[in-house]
């Protein structure tokens, strides 16, 4: 008989690198929480700053068993020790730890950007507990193949030709990819169906019959019965693409149009169907929407508070953020930005890889739609490459 021995991890060592440049973090502090109450807030008084960060609660295995952030540390760690919590979670947290660690940051979006950095790279017990699927990220897809048909997944493979994303709400993404084919009539059947097009005039008529309802229900030409030409076909699918970039979105007239006129023929349920639909597609192409507008304009440079009144750079591409450095200072450093900003900039575009990547993507949409002054602090990549070469002349 085989006893399995779980291998104990390691114990806590730090929170490890980052993104972020090094100037923009304090140094790490550890410090065992103290049984009374009052003694604790008593100690993070004395030794947590007021100022933006990320924190850890440690396990008595010295393992990270949860990770947060906030605008200001002591106050966020203070609330944790309360005489009565404000939520239960906190109190769980509370009373599985044994000591906590945290980082200051110079600045509150970096704390977002470094949380989620911790979250993904150790996956704390309680971040991962009931955090439901449906809020996690994903992509809109175009299928391969000869009938292609939209889809959502969490990771692109090559069984897409087109892929859109990230988008926030997996829950909603269903749903709209739903209505994408439907109102799209882009089929909805299994990839193992097999397709046939009647691309070229028959002598006899077509015996062949379509495999669900919904080419009786005028919502799907048929490709798996011949009912349509490849040509045909294609240009639904070419109609909905131009739909997800935002290039036609007159399907949503047609839709309310639809809506209104099933309505006063009193048909009621089509009515409420087309609601829906209409509906799912404009939470689609407002979730679009917000997503080009980041990758045409999130890119170049966003200078960052940093500690002892330094600047760091973050470097944005098509709304990603693919690098971070302390604002170059000398002409050693500035020569090693401008080929690395001449780099970036020259890159094509890419999706992001991961959910860490993904979800930075969005936390830099929301940022921007709250502080949309930002957008007036970004310094183009032309731009940040000639102060870089005025840093190498010299005063």
């Amino acid at each position: 008989m085989t006893t399995l021995i779980k291998q104990r991890a390691p114990e806590f060592q730090g929170f490890g690198k980052s993104i972020l440049a090094q100037q923009t973090r304090a140094r790490l502090s550890n410090t065992a929480i103290p049984k009374d109450r009052l003694e604790a807030r008593a100690m993070l008084h004395d030794n947590c700053p007021l100022t933006p960060g990320v924190y850890g609660w440690l396990d008595n295995q010295k393992q990270i068993c949860y990770i947060g952030k906030s605008k200001s540390l002591r106050k966020r760690l203070l609330s944790y020790f309360a005489k009565t919590p404000a939520d239960k979670k906190a109190i769980r947290i509370r009373q599985h730890s044994e000591s906590l660690v945290w980082e200051p940051m110079s600045d509150e979006l970096l704390s977002l950007i470094r949380e989620q950095e911790l979250i993904y790279r150790w996956r704390p017990e309680f971040n991962v507990q009931g955090q439901p699927t449906k809020r996690q990220p994903a992509f809109i897809c175009i299928s391969a193949g000869s009938a292609p048909n939209a889809y959502f997944t969490r990771r692109v493979t090559n069984k897409a030709t087109h892929a859109f994303g990230p988008i926030a709400g997996t829950g909603a993404l269903r749903s709209a990819v739903e209505s994408i084919n439907q109102c799209f009539h882009l089929r909805d059947c299994p990839d193992s169906t097999k397709f046939e097009f009647n691309n070229q005039q028959q002598l006899f008529a077509n015996l062949q019959t379509a495999k669900c309802i919904r080419y009786e229900l005028g919502t799907c030409p048929g490709p798996c019965a011949a009912n349509c030409s490849g040509n045909d076909y294609g240009g639904l699918v070419e109609r909905a693409i131009k739909f997800i970039q935002g290039f036609d979105t007159s399907i949503l007239e047609e839709i309310d149009k639809k809506m209104q006129i099933s309505a006063a023929a009193h048909s009621f349920e089509r009515a409420a169907i087309w609601r829906d639909h209409l509906r799912n597609l404009k939470w689609l192409n407002r979730r679009m929407e917000a997503l080009r507008n980041a990758r045409q304009t999130f890119n170049g440079i966003l200078p960052v508070p940093a500690r002892k009144n330094r600047t760091a750079w973050l470097v944005l591409k098509e709304g990603r953020i693919v690098a971070s450095a302390a604002e170059p200072t000398t002409s050693e450093r500035a020569i090693a930005a401008i080929k690395r900003l001449s780099e970036i900039a020259s890159q094509k575009e890419q999706l992001p890889t991961n959910t860490l990547e993904m979800n930075l993507q969005l936390i830099l949409i929301s940022w921007f739609r709250k502080n949309s002054d930002l957008k007036n602090s970004l310094i183009p990549f032309d731009d940040a490459i000639q102060i870089c070469e005025s840093r190498m002349r010299g005063p």
